[in-house]
């Protein structure tokens, strides 16, 4: 038997991408998931995804779909409200929301505007979500994860508002976990490379064409050859630090790349950039 099931998860960011494989994943083990995101629609087909998931592992789940925009203080409220209300408790909140703006490539580019964005999409609110969640975490002596990316790991020119976010997410993360821990309930971060979602496995995206360019790209400077990461890949991660058999990891941030991140900035990600802009 699973040893997630009847647990209480909370998956921000769950609609689509990594988040939505992460809310299936949790579901085909027996978990209750609180699905949360802007569009209304896409949540309830998320959900529709973890109940049949979870159907044909042979559980039988609940789902909360919870729709707003989640730098909202209400909206966080109403997301942890909403998951106490439907399952009686909160084990696990997994931190995956994020933004980031492509058309800030460098200093020149990033506005206030688009700075306050990005903070308080990346980090106020992550911060703020998991405050409004510690007193329901610690009854379950509970666990958190939160998505930061490589780019918290690598300096480079472009993305300068997210990357900075993602730096602070990775801090924050470290000092929560010093007033966390003696309550009971750890705190890590996963850190992905470049992940191929599924909108960019979709032929009919738009997208797709660049996604397949930038996977090439990266996929050339990665020491482990022939290996582009899937969202998958990082739900394992995800799931081994919210299981019993990281227990003792704390405070921790897992570098998920294939080893990208020990070459320090690869020089093709300026030809990405590039040929991502003139595509």
């Amino acid at each position: 038997m699973s040893e997630f099931k009847d647990k209480s998860v909370i998956v921000s960011g769950s609609s689509s991408g990594i988040g939505e494989v992460i809310a299936i994943t949790y579901a085909s083990k027996g978990a209750n998931v609180t699905l949360c995101g802007r569009d209304s629609q896409r949540l309830q087909d998320a959900a529709e995804k973890c109940k049949k998931a979870a159907e044909a592992a042979g559980y039988n789940i609940k789902t909360v779909e919870a729709a707003g925009d989640i730098t909202d203080s209400r909206v966080q409220e109403e997301i942890i409200q909403k998951t106490v209300e439907a399952f009686g408790k909160l084990d696990i909140l997994v931190v995956n929301h994020g933004l980031v703006l492509s058309s800030e490539s460098s200093l020149d580019e990033c506005t206030e505007e688009n700075f306050d964005l990005t903070m308080n999409t990346n980090l106020k609110s992550a911060l703020f979500l998991i405050k409004k969640a510690v007193q329901h975490l610690e009854k379950t002596r509970g666990s958190i994860v939160c998505v930061s990316s490589i780019h918290a790991k690598l300096s480079c020119f472009y993305m300068l508002s997210y990357n900075l976010s993602k730096v602070a997410m990775d801090h924050m993360v470290r000092c929560l976990s010093l007033q966390l821990g003696p309550k009971g309930i750890r705190i890590n971060t996963v850190n992905p490379t470049w992940v191929h979602t599924q909108i960019a496995r979709d032929p009919g995206s738009e997208v797709t064409g660049k996604i397949e360019i930038a996977g090439k790209l990266i996929l050339s400077e990665t020491p482990l050859k022939d290996q582009v990461s899937y969202p998958e890949e990082q739900v394992d991660v995800i799931l081994f630090l919210t299981s019993n058999a990281a227990r003792m990891i704390n405070g921790e941030t897992i570098v998920v790349d294939g080893g990208l991140v020990n070459k320090g900035h690869p020089c093709n990600f300026l030809s990405l950039l590039r040929t991502l802009k003139e595509t």
